[in-house]
Order: C-alpha cells, then structure tokens, then sequence
C-alpha cells in the first residue's frame, strides 16, 4: 500500500488538501471495519473526542454535551464494544461513514495545528434496525512526531436536540 505522506510532517503547512482526504477517509474506514484502538491511536496523546448538545454550543466544560471523551473515556467505550458480554451489541453494530465537502478552514505553523471541516452521514444497523445520523465535522489536527494526530474531533449533529437511543459506536 501507498502511503500518501511518506515523509515526516514538520510543519502544518507541509499538509497537503490529499493528505488531509486521507487522513479523514482512513479514520471512517478504521470506524467501519470496527478497529476502534487503531482508531483510537490517530489522537494526539491530550485528544478529545466531542458531540456538541446544541447548536453553535462553545464548549465542553460550561454546557451538557452527548460525548466529550479523552483517551481513558474512549477506552472505555472501546472495551465496552469489544466485550463478548455487551449485549446491547447482540448482534454487533455495523456502521458505514460517508465523509464529504471536506475543507482546511485554518493553518496554525506557530501550534502545528489545523482546522478542518467536512459534512458526514453515518448509518448504523442494529437489531432493532437501520439509523442515520448526519452533520458535520470539525477535526482539529496536530502534527505530532511527524505525523497527523486528532486533537479535537467535534461532531455537530443536524438533531442533537433530538431524544436518541443510546449512541454506542462512534460517529
């Protein structure tokens, strides 16, 4: 297989529009195929994983969020997907992540940071059937010993107001 940055990063300017396609459209894949620790490994060592409750909301800290995990959270969730007990995943959920309209919105050389937006459809299948969810991304990516880290992954949902069934998988 190609790599598409064989090179180390040094710089987020040194990123380029196919890397970042890359990047986003390899994390689906990670998702789908249920590899939820290599998954989990493409965040920066402080990474957050967030889904905002509101529109617009601007933080995590002042206001209820649906998720906002670091590391040790995310693992948790991971053990709990994995474990043959789980019977909420009787059978397994199975996911197919659509990314698209994905756009840098911002390039920090002085943090090594970058802003990405992109929209997204996910369908889940479980056995009381299919769900969509739908919204946009925000991926705030770091470079990190050379290579593209997560350090922020905000999930806007177009219904987040809405009453849900639990979300187990990851969107």
């Amino acid at each position: 297989m190609t790599s598409v940055n064989p090179q180390p990063i040094n710089s987020a300017s040194d990123i380029s529009y196919e890397m970042v396609c890359h990047f986003l459209y390899r994390e689906a894949r990670l998702l789908d195929q249920r590899k939820f620790t290599e998954w989990d490994n493409l965040f920066a060592e402080q990474g957050m994983y967030w889904i905002p409750l509101i529109e617009d909301q601007p933080d995590p800290i002042n206001h209820l969020s649906l998720a906002y995990e670091d590391s040790m959270m995310r693992q948790v969730r991971i053990n709990r997907l994995n474990h043959d007990r789980a019977w909420s995943q009787k059978p397994r959920s199975r996911t197919s992540h659509m990314v698209s309209a994905i756009v840098i919105e911002k390039i920090c050389d002085e943090t090594n940071r970058l802003v990405v937006g992109s929209a997204f459809q996910m369908a889940e299948w479980r056995s009381f059937g299919l769900r969509t969810f739908a919204g946009l991304y925000t991926h705030t990516l770091v470079v990190s010993d050379g290579h593209l880290k997560i350090g922020e992954k905000r999930v806007d949902l177009i219904d987040s107001g809405e009453a849900f069934e639990p979300i187990e998988v990851f969107i």
